[in-house]
């Protein structure tokens, strides 16, 4: 392991201004391609571009007054369509072009701040346009909360019982900030969220990036329970 660099929990919001664009016109239950364009999400964050040659499209389900989507990077000089057939809810539209995994289109300036704001948008891009009641990861909140709170607190384990009364803890922190460093030349980024749906629970999440590129694969690891929280 290289040098940690150590964030404070703000690092993790967007930092520029995206206007938000708003779907004035319902559209029908089912399938449909979304109107609103994920790559807001990666144009948020100063450290991340989207890459030259791709474009991020979506589509979109809604029905019942729940939603869900599903990204795709594809050439910037294509578009996505509508295939004939109906798709059920449990399937999920294909693009008739080329397409790839979301993060195969975005781009960056390789700092450190840059690949922990491309762990957070993995996230928001795999949950865009989802309503609540479906999500995960938008109920999880990264801590530390409160970093006036935090820094006061004698220990790390000090701060987590101002969040919750905790059950044993199945590791121990030495940071509840994000954090950067290199493993095996691998740019790697950990965080830890507290989630209140459900159980309360405590988790770490580490995301180890390929070493020419923002692709990353995601480990999430629980750490400890507080009891029963938010039920939908």
């Amino acid at each position: 392991m290289t040098e940690v660099t150590e964030f404070t929990s703000s690092a993790v919001k967007p930092n520029l201004y995206c206007r938000s664009e708003m779907d004035l016109h319902e559209s029908e239950n089912g399938w449909s391609i979304s109107s609103q364009n994920p790559e807001r999400i990666v144009r948020s964050y100063s450290g991340l571009a989207i890459r030259q040659g791709y474009k991020l499209r979506a589509y979109s389900y809604k029905a019942e007054g729940e939603s869900s989507s599903v990204v795709y990077a594809i050439p910037h000089d294509k578009e996505l369509t509508m295939p004939a057939e109906v798709i059920a809810k449990d399937e999920t539209p294909k693009p008739q072009c080329p397409s790839d995994h979301f993060m195969c289109a975005l781009d960056g300036d390789r700092s450190p701040l840059s690949y922990l704001q491309a762990a957070v948008a993995y996230h928001e891009l795999g949950e865009f346009g989802i309503s609540r009641q479906t999500c995960y990861w938008s109920a999880d909140d990264i801590l530390p909360l409160d970093e006036k709170l935090y820094e006061q607190a004698d220990s790390v384990v000090d701060y987590l019982y101002t969040l919750g009364d905790w059950n044993e803890f199945k590791t121990i922190p030495p940071t509840l900030r994000p954090i950067f460093y290199y493993e095996n030349d691998h740019p790697t980024v950990v965080f830890y969220t507290k989630n209140d749906v459900g159980m309360i629970k405590l988790s770490r999440y580490t995301h180890t990036f390929e070493k020419d590129s923002y692709k990353q694969k995601v480990f999430c690891e629980e750490l400890a329970f507080a009891g029963i929280g938010i039920l939908f």
